[in-house]
C-alpha cells in the first residue's frame, strides 16, 4: 500500500486540496497528517472541514494546542469589525475537533508499526532537524551532537519501524538503526515552508517528497547512521 504524508498545513486550504489531489493521483491508499492544521493562514475552518470530509488521520501540533488561548484573547480583545480578525476567528466546531486530536498516532500497516507525532513523540514543541544542509549530509553525519543522537535513540525505544514527524517544515529521511524517521515538509505555501508532501510505499519502498506546486519529486536522499556510536 501507499501511505501519503502531510504536515504543517497552517490554515492554507488551497495548498491542502492540492496536496490531497497530488497524493491521490500518486496512488495514496491512506493519508496521515503530522499536525499544525491551523494558524498563520486564514482558512482554519475550511482546512478542518476538508480533513474531516477526507477522513485524514491527524495528530495535534503545537499551533493546534495553542489555538485555544489565542482564540480566547482574540474574542475578548479583538475588534469585531476588523475583517482581518474575522478571518482568524474559528468556529466552535473547529475548536472541538482540534481539542480532541491525539498527540501521537500508532498504526500497523503491512506489518510495519508507524508512529505519527508532530515535534517528537514526547514533545510537540521539540524540533528534529537534519544535522546540516542536505548537500553536506553524506560527509558531515558525524556532526550530530550527543543530544541529537539521544533524540533518535529515544525514538527507537518507542519500538516503531517508521516515525513520521512535522514541525520543522523541512523534508527529511533518516534511517537511525532499524528505524526510519520521515518528515514530508510543510503543506503550507512557500512563504512559510517547503510546500511539499510525501508518499511512502509499504512494506518496503522509497520515500518520495513532492513539490505541491509542480507535482514533481523533490530530491531527498535516505541518510543512515548508527545512533549508538
Amino acid at each position: 500500500m501507499n501511505l501519503g504524508i502531510i504536515a504543517d498545513i497552517h490554515a492554507d486550504v488551497r495548498a491542502l486540496a492540492q496536496a490531497l489531489d497530488l497524493l491521490t493521483h500518486q496512488g495514496a491508499d491512506l493519508i496521515v497528517c503530522a499536525g499544525d492544521l491551523v494558524e498563520k493562514g486564514v482558512d482554519g475552518d475550511a482546512v478542518i472541514q476538508l480533513l474531516q470530509a477526507e477522513q485524514i488521520l491527524s495528530v495535534q501540533g503545537n499551533h493546534d494546542a495553542d489555538i485555544f488561548s489565542n482564540q480566547v484573547f482574540l474574542r475578548e480583545h479583538g475588534d469585531p469589525h476588523n475583517p482581518n480578525l474575522r478571518a482568524r476567528l474559528l468556529m466552535d466546531s473547529t475548536l472541538d475537533y482540534l481539542r480532541v486530536l491525539p498527540t501521537t498516532l500508532r498504526l500497523t500497516l503491512e506489518d510495519r508499526l508507524i508512529l505519527v507525532a508532530h515535534g517528537t513523540p514526547w514533545n510537540r514543541n521539540e524540533y528534529v532537524f537534519p544535522p546540516v544542509p542536505p548537500k553536506q549530509w553524506r560527509s558531515d553525519l558525524a556532526h550530530y551532537s550527543a543530544a541529537q543522537r539521544s533524540t533518535f535513540l529515544r525514538m527507537a525505544v518507542e519500538g516503531a519501524d517508521i516515525v513520521i514527524l512535522g514541525h520543522t517544515h523541512l523534508p527529511m529521511c533518516i534511517r537511525a538503526g532499524g528505524m526510519l524517521v520521515l518528515n514530508a515538509g510543510s503543506v503550507c505555501g512557500p512563504q512559510w515552508g517547503s510546500h511539499t508532501c510525501g508518499l511512502l510505499p509499504l512494506p518496503k519502498g522509497v520515500f518520495t517528497v513532492y513539490d505541491i506546486g509542480t507535482g514533481l519529486p523533490v530530491q531527498i536522499d535516505e541518510i543512515g547512521f548508527n545512533i549508538e556510536s
